[in-house]
């Protein structure tokens, strides 16, 4: 056997090899970049989910106090729960914006 058949044998699989590579490197960044979207999306859905349950807790709270003449525990206990609602979407508000400046 010659050089030349010996860099013709390799050569094929040499270039797959290269091909993979690259391939392989832009598919995991892919994917990276996929686990990402959907953590935040997670996180985006979770905090609207919370944002609906504290809405609904103010309404019910409302119609209550409306009903009764006075308001009660419902009220601070739906306020409270607003709050921590508008806190975590704040919070996931900020990290949207970090995340956005970093792929700029």
């Amino acid at each position: 056997m010659t050089i030349v058949d010996i860099l013709s044998a390799a050569l094929p699989s040499l270039c797959v090899s290269v091909i993979m590579l690259f391939f392989n490197r832009r598919q995991a960044k892919r994917e990276r970049e996929e686990k990402a979207r959907a953590a935040q999306k997670r996180t985006g859905d979770k905090t609207q989910l919370s944002l609906l349950l504290a809405t609904a807790k103010l309404s019910y709270a409302s119609a209550i106090a409306i009903r009764d003449n006075k308001t009660n525990g419902e009220m601070a206990d739906g306020v409270k729960q607003y709050q921590e609602a508008m806190r975590d979407f704040k919070r996931y508000e900020r990290e949207l914006v970090v995340d956005k400046s970093y792929e700029e």
